[in-house]
């Protein structure tokens, strides 16, 4: 029976594990990002590639990059627990989980001033390294 009750913590901890590290790798992203702060224009689209979007004032030129994905989590079918203690059998009822979709993106924009990355800014749920 100690089995079963850890086997249901599993998946929480999993979660705790990834929002523990999502963190972390988010900060990897930005300090990734932000290294690109003074490289040229040409050099930042060579390795990046052509941006998702772009937009120009008298003053500045922004670079977006866009990365989105859809995921899909299955749903869980629900189950019975069956425990016998002694000559007795007793049965727990386990419901399942739904099924679910989630969006992940990471929208990364940088911004130029005389064809050079004077900044950098990531928004998103997914901007992770």
């Amino acid at each position: 029976m100690q089995n079963k009750i850890f086997t249901s913590w599993l998946p929480l901890l999993a979660v705790y594990t990834l929002l523990l590290t999502g963190c972390v790798s988010a900060e990897k992203y930005n300090k990734m990002i932000n290294q690109w702060v003074g490289v040229d224009e040409n050099t930042l689209v060579a390795t990046w590639g052509a941006p998702t979007s772009q937009y120009q004032t008298d003053q500045a030129k922004y670079l977006t990059y866009e990365k989105v994905q859809q995921h899909t989590v299955p749903a869980t079918p629900s189950s019975v627990q069956v425990i016998q203690q002694g000559d007795a059998v007793f049965t727990r009822p386990i419901p399942g989980t739904p099924g679910y979709s989630y969006t992940s993106e990471c929208r990364t924009t940088f911004t130029l001033q005389n064809k050079r990355v004077v900044n950098v800014n990531a928004s998103g749920n997914s901007c992770v390294l």
